[in-house]
C-alpha cells in the first residue's frame, strides 16, 4: 500500500491552496437575467427616441430634402450642405454670432444677479418667502406669452415702459424695431425670465453650507468678504457648475423669446430688424419650414450640437479643475 502524502507535503499543500470552483447559482442567473429584462425596456426607448432621431438628423443632413419628397429619394450631397452653411450662408454666420453675444451677456447676468439676489434672500429679510415667490413667477409663464408681453411693453408708440422713460423727460426709445437695442432688449427679456430660477438654486446651495464654517471664520476674525471668497463661493462651486453648464446649453438654443417678440405676424419670419436678433435656431427653423431646406436645417442642427458638446466639455473640465 502507497504511502499517504503528509501534511508537509509539498502536494498535499498544493492541493490546499488551489481554489475549490464554486458553481454559479441558478437563482443568481435567473436575477441577472430578470434584471436585464426589466432595463430593456428603458435602453430600447433610448435607442428608439435618443440615438434613432440624431443618426437620422445626420443622415438628412448629408441629402438634398425638402420634406416633400419621399426619404428613400433624397439625393446624396455628401458635405454640401456643410460647406454652404459653413462659407456662403452669411445669415447663419450673423446668427451664431448673435447667438454667442447672447449667450455670453445672458449666462453672465443669469450667474452673478442670481448669486446677488440668493445672498440677499439668504439673509434675514422680512416675506422671504413672497420674495422668493415674486423672483420665481417669470419662470412659470410660457416663453412665447412672454415675449408677447414684452412687444407690447416695449413698444415705441404705447408701451408702458416708454411711458415710464416720459416721467423723466426721457424721448421714447424703439428698443426692438431697433437693430442697435434690439438684441440687448431680447436679453434683458431672458434674464427678466430665468434669473429668479437661478436665485433659487443658489439659495438652496446656500442653505446647505453648515452654519458652523461661518461661526468659524467669524472667531478667525474674517470679514464678510474674506468668508464670501473662502467659503460661500467654494462650497457652491457644484451649484455653480450645474448653473452655467444648464444655462449656457439652454441659451445655445433660445427659440421662443425672439420668435414670439421679433414676429410681427404671419407674413414675417422673425429675427428682425435686419437680422439683429436672428440666432441659429430661429434660422434653422426658417431654413427648414419656410424654404424647405431639411438638408441644410439639420446640417445647422449638427453643427449646433458639436458647438454645445465641446463647450460643455470645456466648463466642465475647467470647473471641475478648480474644486
Amino acid at each position: 500500500m502507497a504511502d499517504r502524502p503528509s501534511a508537509t507535503s509539498p502536494v498535499l499543500a498544493r492541493e490546499v491552496a488551489r481554489p475549490i470552483p464554486q458553481p454559479r447559482s441558478r437563482l443568481g442567473r435567473h436575477r441577472a437575467l430578470w434584471a436585464y429584462i426589466f432595463i430593456s425596456p428603458a435602453i430600447l426607448a433610448l435607442l428608439l427616441f435618443a440615438l434613432g432621431p440624431i443618426l437620422f438628423t445626420f443622415w438628412v443632413s448629408v441629402h438634398d430634402w425638402n420634406l416633400i419628397a419621399p426619404i428613400p429619394d433624397m439625393p446624396f450631397v455628401g458635405l454640401e450642405n456643410y460647406r454652404y452653411i459653413l462659407t456662403k450662408d452669411a445669415t447663419f454666420q450673423q446668427a451664431l454670432r448673435n447667438t454667442f453675444i447672447f449667450t455670453i451677456l445672458g449666462v453672465g447676468a443669469n450667474t452673478v444677479l442670481g448669486l446677488l439676489g440668493a445672498l440677499l434672500l439668504n439673509s434675514p429679510i422680512r416675506a422671504r418667502a413672497i420674495w422668493r415667490s415674486i423672483f420665481f413667477l417669470p419662470i412659470l409663464t410660457a416663453p412665447l406669452a412672454l415675449g408677447m408681453m414684452w412687444t407690447a411693453l416695449l413698444n415705441k408708440n404705447y408701451g408702458l415702459v416708454n411711458e415710464i422713460l416720459g416721467v423723466f423727460h426721457i424721448p421714447p426709445q424703439p428698443f426692438l424695431s431697433n437693430p442697435d437695442q434690439a438684441l440687448p432688449s431680447i436679453i434683458l427679456i431672458a434674464i427678466y425670465q430665468y434669473v429668479g430660477y437661478y436665485i433659487i438654486l443658489y439659495t438652496a446651495g446656500l442653505q446647505g453650507i453648515p452654519q458652523e464654517y461661518y461661526d468659524a471664520a467669524a472667531v478667525d476674525g474674517a470679514n464678510k468678504w474674506q468668508t464670501f471668497w473662502s467659503i460661500t463661493l467654494p462650497l457652491l462651486r457644484p451649484v455653480l457648475l450645474f448653473i452655467i453648464v444648464t444655462n449656457t446649453i439652454g441659451a445655445l438654443q433660445v427659440f421662443d423669446i425672439v420668435f414670439a417678440a421679433t414676429t410681427g405676424g404671419a407674413e414675417t419670419s422673425g429675427g428682425g430688424p435686419a437680422g439683429s436678433t436672428m440666432v441659429v435656431v430661429l434660422h434653422m427653423y426658417n431654413t427648414a419650414f419656410k424654404f424647405f431646406r431639411m438638408g441644410r436645417a439639420t446640417a445647422m442642427a449638427t453643427i449646433l450640437f458639436a458647438i454645445i458638446f465641446i463647450i460643455t466639455l470645456i466648463q466642465l473640465r475647467l470647473l471641475r479643475q478648480r474644486e
